[in-house]
């Protein structure tokens, strides 16, 4: 076999896996529109690159048909032991920087990332997640601590949509309060005019972003790009 097709192989295997990865990454860990919030493509681009471009890019300098087969073996699970490191440091950066619940309070959206979750502490099933489970959306009748982390034994599910109606802004509000926005609000509303929809601001780390909310879903569905 030539240093062709075994580079070729790799290649093929290499982005199976990958692909797979990133199917959990934008299907269910960070569903639209919270990849582009939570800016989970620049460390997935590291990892595309180390696993899908250096990992088969090596196998094609190092394998050679001359080479003692031990030599060669000892090779390419190095190489195959450094990918493996580096999905696996990958997947686990990403899953901690997730949001498993993300909590309604005071009128917005708050987006809490996982490696600071007190899962443990929830108190309704519904709520607690699993390691392929989408975010949940929760939210706290009253707060009773100094920051949202420290309150999940507090979170409800976010079942009766009639609290978040006085908070919400419409189609006609948020084109009042952003006119210069009117052409990519419309575009929005126009996309999604089978679902009765709201929008709401979402905190995350300090910075605020307007998302769609889907009354109809009862779910984030989009947002609008500033």
């Amino acid at each position: 076999m030539t240093r062709f097709k075994v580079a070729l192989i790799h290649l093929l295997l290499s982005i199976v896996v990958i692909g797979i990865f990133v199917f959990v990454v934008y299907n269910i860990w960070y569903p639209k529109p919270l990849a582009t919030i939570a800016q989970v493509l620049s460390p997935l681009k590291l990892l595309i690159l180390i696993d899908v471009v250096i990992g088969p890019l090596l196998t094609f300098i190092v394998f050679k048909k001359t080479k003692p087969i031990n030599a060669l073996k000892l090779d390419l699970s190095i190489i195959v032991l450094l990918q493996i490191s580096a999905l696996c440091y990958g997947i686990y950066t990403i899953y901690n920087g997730k949001s498993s619940i993300v909590v309604f309070q005071d009128g917005q959206f708050y987006y809490l990332a996982e490696k600071y979750s007190n899962n443990n502490e929830l108190n309704y099933k519904e709520l607690k997640p699993g390691f392929l489970s989408k975010p949940k959306l929760a939210y706290i009748p009253k707060q009773n601590s100094k920051g949202l982390y420290d309150d999940y034994a507090n979170f409800v599910p976010l079942v009766d949509q009639k609290i978040m109606l006085s908070s919400g802004l419409s189609v006609l509000n948020m084109k009042a309060k952003f006119k210069g926005k009117n052409d990519a609000i419309s575009f929005l509303a126009k996309r999604y005019a089978k679902d009765d929809i709201l929008f709401f601001t979402l905190n995350k780390d300090l910075s605020k972003y307007y998302v769609v909310y889907s009354l109809t879903q009862n779910r984030i569905i989009d947002q609008l790009d500033f």
